[in-house]
């Protein structure tokens, strides 16, 4: 059977006909926010003359038409919205800002009906109905013997003027700069210096700006989460999601956390930063294939700071991490550990990093079989605080197994530059098989590291008799003004007596004068 020319002609143009078609399901369609447009509405028409007004209603619109990607524009201003749960999205979609740091996704609220209550000196009391009821989180740890106190279970919070108010547990206690919950009359109150109007006051009512929940594909770029409040919560929580990235994106001033991870594939978090949060900027567990590229994180960890709670939860901390990435990541200033690697973390890098001036440990390598790898970073000024019982040093390895240290610079940390520490060995069942592995302190090695300091210690180790006997040195450059720089097992030694035990022909040592 032979096709008449006119057949062919035919084919031809429906072909043609069809192939826009094709590529425009595959290119993304844009929304728009923009709640200062005139014609702006949550309705189900929209184009650029007539934007969604909320970012809530583009992202439900965009979820329930989820043929084709989608790409959300929105434009800059404050959106003091909590968008919800994002689940089981599988298209392409990227929430973009119009300008970096501009969309300010925001928890909280101001009021301008606050009741005057009393004056005490230059100090005005006012109060507000409260209704979000939170109450106290409790305390998750007490099988653990750890006391969380009162005031970091709290989920509340006031910001003025950049700054959060601090949070106290009766109303008599009010000084100034100050507030109070009273959830049985709801009311909260506040106490301000003479002068300051408190319908500037920013009062977190929102728990969690975004959770994305079994769903893939999905950028956010240029967004900035404040302000959301709650105990144990986020701003962003990824979990059993994959092909997430979090580009140019600002964490600032949440109660808790700005980002959490959990079981989840193939993230990346770049050229972002996790500033003053109430417990940490970021953490994560069981993630496979996760990319950490320029972050700052810094100056959190404040509400556990107000009750002296600096460790066991608080600050950026990572279990089961498999193929990780920690490259350019600075942790400065911090009322907690820099980074934390805490039980069963694989196959971890951190290059041209800098932990420096947090108030505890700068990295703490906790309960893994690696191998973790640091490399030309600087580690530096920690431990400001100290309230640790283990004496946390520069470098804490507690059961941390193949740890290599190469090209950094560890220096003028407190209590020790690296401290290997044992308690006892520690024992975990690996997710991936089942298996129970039993880790301690061993297969280290450190190589052409500055180490040094004038007053503390260069190493110490309890019950670290593993990490001693695997420990591999080469050309490493150590200095102290102390006689003797190692304290080993309970034991102080010389620089002398350290390089006949454990030392390397290839290291050098120069004393401080």
């Amino acid at each position: 059977m032979r096709w008449h020319p006119t057949c062919w002609v035919i084919l031809l143009g429906l072909l043609a006909a069809l192939l826009p078609l094709v590529s425009v399901a595959h290119t993304p369609l844009r929304l728009e926010v923009n709640p200062d447009h005139p014609a702006a509405n949550d309705g189900s028409l929209h184009t650029a003359a007539q934007p969604f007004a909320t970012i809530r209603a583009a992202l439900a619109w965009a979820h329930n038409h989820g043929d084709r990607p989608v790409e959300i524009y929105i434009h800059n201003g404050t959106y003091r919205e909590a968008l919800g749960t994002l689940e089981n999205h599988r298209t392409p979609l990227r929430l973009v800002a119009q300008t970096p740091d501009r969309v300010r996704l925001r928890g909280s609220m101001q009021w301008p009906d606050w009741q005057w209550v009393s004056t005490n000196g230059a100090i005005q009391v006012y109060r507000h109905p409260w209704q979000q009821r939170w109450g106290a989180a409790g305390n998750p740890w007490t099988a653990y013997n750890i006391q969380l106190p009162a005031l970091a279970q709290r989920g509340e919070m006031v910001w003025l003027a950049g700054a959060p108010l601090r949070q106290r547990l009766a109303l008599a206690e009010l000084m100034g700069h100050d507030f109070y919950v009273d959830e049985a009359q709801g009311v909260v109150y506040v106490a301000l210096p003479e002068g300051v109007d408190p319908a500037v006051l920013e009062v977190a009512i929102h728990r969690e700006a975004l959770r994305l929940l079994n769903s893939a594909h999905i950028a956010l770029v240029g967004l900035r989460f404040e302000h959301y409040g709650g105990a144990f919560s986020q701003a962003l929580r990824i979990e059993g999601s994959q092909d997430i990235e979090v580009h140019n994106c600002t964490f600032w001033g949440n109660n808790w956390g700005g980002l959490e991870m959990h079981n989840s594939d193939r993230i990346h978090i770049r050229q972002s930063r996790f500033l003053e949060n109430g417990w940490r900027g970021m953490a994560a567990g069981g993630i496979r294939d996760l990319a950490v590229h320029d972050v700052l994180v810094s100056g959190n960890n404040w509400r556990g700071g107000w009750a002296g709670f600096y460790d066991w939860d608080a600050g950026e901390k990572y279990f089961h991490l498999r193929r990780a990435t920690f490259d350019r990541y600075r942790a400065i200033a911090n009322q907690a550990a820099g980074l934390w690697l805490d039980t069963d973390n694989q196959a971890v890098a951190i290059r041209r990093s800098q932990l420096i001036g947090n108030a505890v440990v700068g990295l703490f390598i906790e309960a893994g079989t690696g191998p973790v790898t640091v490399e030309n970073s600087v580690i530096a000024y920690n431990y400001a605080v100290a309230p640790n019982y283990l004496q946390t040093p520069g470098v804490f390895g507690w059961a941390a197994q193949a740890v290599t240290l190469r090209n950094n610079w560890i220096i003028e940390n407190e209590g020790a530059q690296i401290g290997v520490r044992d308690p006892y060995p520690r024992r975990i069942t690996l997710p991936d098989t089942g298996e129970s592995v039993t880790i301690t302190s061993k297969d280290w090695r450190l190589e052409n590291n500055y180490i040094g300091a004038q007053q503390q210690l260069l190493l110490t180790t309890l019950r670290g008799h593993p990490f001693l006997e695997t420990l591999t040195l080469g050309h490493n450059q150590w200095w102290s003004d102390r006689p003797q720089p190692f304290h080993l097992e309970g034991t102080p030694l010389s620089w002398q007596a350290w390089q006949q035990q454990y030392g390397s022909a290839s290291d050098r040592f120069r004393s401080i004068e």
